[in-house]
């Protein structure tokens, strides 16, 4: 019987077919930054100041252009020796191409986009007699501020004539029921004052502005800020919500540094036990070694016990991946490094409550469960090609189908074209992209299926308990049909093959070496052009 394959021994086939097809030209490394560059010019168009130049306005559609061009040769021409690198050589590459078209071409992020912002905290104003008289009596007003630290904002005995709200001509809203309409803030010495930005005059402001932009892909805190994701707090809600808005469908889930801290960190721990054993138990599968989906597996019931394990494993690394963010940004560099960036309430759980899939069915799992982090742009694509291209109305039974397909489709070409950028037997078609092009079949179908239960009148017959058991049934049932699909793609990946943590407590106990992390992460390319030159990345 021949000896079973390690991870160790297939990544080093890996390093071996990747040193080979670069010698002979087949393949070239992925080089930063010649080779990520469409980023880049899509923040350099977003800073350019506000300007009614029909150049500046058109120059958009030649800029996307090359932002595809560049995102195409490196989705091409460029792999990795690095399993999860080769993976986002292609992911993030496309979605370059999906964001970038989001915000310059399905809509205007430059001109229509606003944030919210805090204003200068004022104490409450005095009367007028007594303003007049603190200022006669401090000459240190007359270079614009009193000792108690009002600012004088207009020459001594004028009074200052109202002057419109920052606010008035914006209404920003939401894409969804819930309009977050500005209002004049009221300045007082308990309440913070929050209004709607749009994009600064300063260029530093500015810069801030379009960073947050271009990596806050699930817009909280922006007028596009999704339904279903967390609201802002009541305190920055009383100067932006309209009386018509719900206080609250989801409260803020971490309303103090301490719970935030608390609540992450207890599931980054868990997370990594979770991946540790995992890590131990794929280990022993040739399936998750990249040695193809026919291959003896250890465990009963294989089909079945490779797909839960993929599920599980594919959620383990994404929570722990994105967890840091709160534990990093929010918990230890702070408001005094991050000012605002680091509020609380931008750092709402990854994924929503399972309990929307029992509500909901397949469009619970995609729409409330699973993480919406990529969810705007598909749904910015599906409205401009339903909307915009087709004119079919988006509450239309056409226009909702073609809108669903669409953001589907999107999330294919984007894991497809993931799959594509590894060194491994992959079937981008007819694996990634064929399972997710195939969900809002399973979504249509079981929708269409509710409205005909509710038209003749059984759905209200059903108690709500067998409703919600048939819902997740179906989702299950859903999962195991095309499931294998991704799951194969992944495996076929080498995705599995890539170590987690840096330290396994299961292998160091097994006497397998504690240890996970080495070898040789960056070096620098010489290219045969400067620019060609920089840095390339190998480990992951």
């Amino acid at each position: 019987m021949a000896e079973a394959i390690t991870a160790r021994e297939v990544l080093d086939q890996i390093l071996f077919k990747y040193r080979a097809a670069i010698d002979v030209g087949e393949y070239q490394p992925f080089v930063w930054p010649h080779r990520a560059l469409g980023p880049y010019l899509l923040i350099f168009y977003l800073l350019l100041p506000l300007s009614q130049s029909p150049v500046v306005h058109y120059a958009r559609y030649p800029l996307f252009a090359l932002i595809i061009y560049l995102s195409v040769s490196a989705i091409r021409d460029c792999r990795s020796p690095g399993v999860t690198l080769g993976y986002g050589i292609g992911l993030l590459n496309t979605w370059t191409i999906l964001w970038s078209a989001t915000l310059i071409i399905f809509n205007d992020a430059r001109r229509d986009y606003k944030r919210i912002e805090r204003q200068e905290r004022l104490d409450d104003p005095p009367d007028v007699q007594g303003l007049v008289e603190n200022i006669q009596g401090n000459t240190s007003a007359l270079d614009g501020s009193t000792t108690d630290g009002l600012k004088l904002l207009h020459p001594v005995g004028e009074l200052p004539e109202p002057q419109p709200s920052v606010t008035d001509n914006l209404a920003p809203r939401l894409h969804s029921p819930e309009v977050f309409a500005a209002q004049e803030p009221v300045p007082s010495s308990s309440q913070e004052v929050y209004t709607w930005q749009s994009l600064p005059n300063d260029l530093f402001h500015r810069l801030d502005f379009v960073l947050d932009l271009v990596t806050n892909f699930r817009g909280l805190r922006w007028t596009h800020q999704r339904p279903g994701t967390y609201p802002p707090p009541q305190h920055i809600r009383e100067t932006l919500t309209n009386p018509e808005t719900p206080a609250s469908l989801h409260p803020n889930k971490y309303p103090s540094y301490r719970i935030l801290f608390t609540t992450n960190f207890q599931y980054f721990v868990l997370c990594a036990l979770t991946l540790d054993t995992l890590k131990y138990v794929t280990s022993l599968d040739p399936y998750f070694l990249a040695q193809g989906q026919n291959t003896p597996s250890p465990f009963p019931v294989a089909h079945t016990v490779r797909l839960t394990l993929s599920l599980l494993f594919t959620f383990a690394s994404l929570l722990n991946i994105f967890l840091l963010a709160p534990l990093i940004l929010a918990c230890t560099f702070g408001p005094r490094l991050l000012g605002p960036h680091a509020s609380t309430w931008l750092y709402p759980p990854l994924f929503g409550s399972l309990s929307s899939i029992a509500e909901q069915g397949l469009a619970g799992l995609w729409g409330g469960w699973w993480h919406q982090l990529f969810r705007y742009a598909f749904e910015a694509a599906g409205d401009y090609v339903g909307g915009k291209l087709l004119r079919l109305p988006k509450k239309s039974i056409p226009g909702g189908i073609v809108r669903v397909f669409v953001a589907f489709v999107c999330s294919g070409m984007l894991h497809g074209f993931a799959s594509y950028t590894v060194l491994g037997d992959t079937k981008p078609i007819s694996g990634s992209f064929l399972f997710f092009a195939l969900q809002p079949v399973g979504i249509v179908a079981q929708r269409a299926l509710s409205i005909y239960l509710k038209q003749k009148g059984y759905r209200e017959a059903i108690p709500p308990w067998m409703r919600k058991t048939g819902n997740v049934l179906v989702v299950v049932l859903w999962c195991r049909l095309t499931g294998p699909l991704i799951a194969d793609e992944f495996a076929a990946c080498g995705i599995w093959l890539y170590e987690p943590l840096p330290v396994s407590l299961i292998r160091g106990l097994r006497g397998e070496g504690w240890w996970r992390w080495g070898g040789e992460w960056v070096r620098w390319y010489s290219g045969d052009r400067w620019w060609r030159s920089g840095l390339v990345f190998l480990g992951g």
